[in-house]
């Protein structure tokens, strides 16, 4: 492979046919010779790589310099889950293409980050921006892996004033000032608010002797704690185990535990009722 062409993927990964001039006869060379992949107009590839983070440098380098990879695809980059199909891109002035759906507004500078070429909406930004749609599971996530603050959130949202779905997301946002770390705690938040069941914090370090946890949700003044298994965190051996140890610690400490699960939520009456006895046995 040419020299100059085989300097450029190796430091970035693609290259750019626009960003190199007197290169584009070679690389056309090169693409017809079966050495380059052209996933995208002017942009070249190792013919090897098929992987998605090549595409996203892919997608990054043609849009380049005002393209950015947003919502579900900037949510794909940040939290673990699966991969979205079709790739989501903030962009002026571009068309959409075959697998890229482009959304015409630019993402603000602050909330841009720069990986190895790719240039990608903040968790936060992305976070927020999927409320509108996701009732917020991916900010919940966020909170969780701690890739967020809720003040970054709320800069995120006054940030995205007057674009579709604000009126969503400033609900969504609100309702996470709780610090839910997962979509069941949001859930399990708003059935305890809605109720007017009060004076709790949630995820809050307790210490415990020489051990600091984290109850889910914590009353003030009151030794009651609310634990939610969700399924797949209670799947494991060791993570049940982890839980009674938990739960022990709390117990040795003069704090009563509650733990509901996924089909208590579906059963809001039957929560506020056992917690309002609880907290008055308490």
């Amino acid at each position: 492979m040419h020299a100059s062409v085989a300097a450029e993927l190796a430091d970035r990964g693609v290259i750019a046919a626009a960003d190199h001039p007197r290169l584009r006869s070679t690389l056309g060379r090169l693409y017809q010779a079966g050495a380059l992949a052209n996933p995208l107009p002017g942009i070249y590839l190792p013919a090897g790589d098929h992987s998605r983070l090549g595409w996203l440098r892919a997608v990054s380098a043609w849009s380049a310099p005002l393209g950015v990879l947003h919502g579900r695809t900037a949510a794909e980059f940040w939290l673990p889950g699966g991969v979205v199909a079709t790739t989501y891109l903030a962009h002026p002035s571009l068309r959409p293409r075959r697998g890229v759906t482009v959304s015409r507004h630019l993402v603000p500078p602050e909330f841009i980050h720069r990986h190895g070429g790719i240039r990608v909406a903040s968790p936060g930004y992305a976070a927020v921006e999927l409320a509108s749609t996701d009732d917020g599971r991916a900010i919940c996530e966020c909170l969780r892996l701690k890739l967020a603050s809720y003040d970054a959130l709320r800069l995120a949202l006054s940030a995205m004033g007057g674009s579709d779905g604000q009126t969503v997301r400033r609900t969504v946002v609100a309702a996470c000032a709780t610090s839910p770390w997962s979509y069941a705690e949001l859930r399990l938040h708003r059935i305890l608010l809605a109720a007017g069941i009060t004076n709790w914090v949630a995820n809050r370090p307790l210490r415990l002797g020489d051990a600091v946890i984290q109850p889910d949700i914590r009353f003030r003044g009151v030794r009651l704690v609310l634990e939610f298994d969700g399924r797949s965190a209670h799947t494991a051996a060791a993570q049940f185990l982890s839980d009674r140890e938990r739960q022990n610690l709390l117990e040795a400490a003069g704090f009563r535990t509650l733990r509901f699960g996924w089909e208590h939520l579906d059963r809001p009456d039957y929560i506020v009722a056992t917690v309002r006895r609880a907290l008055r046995a308490r």
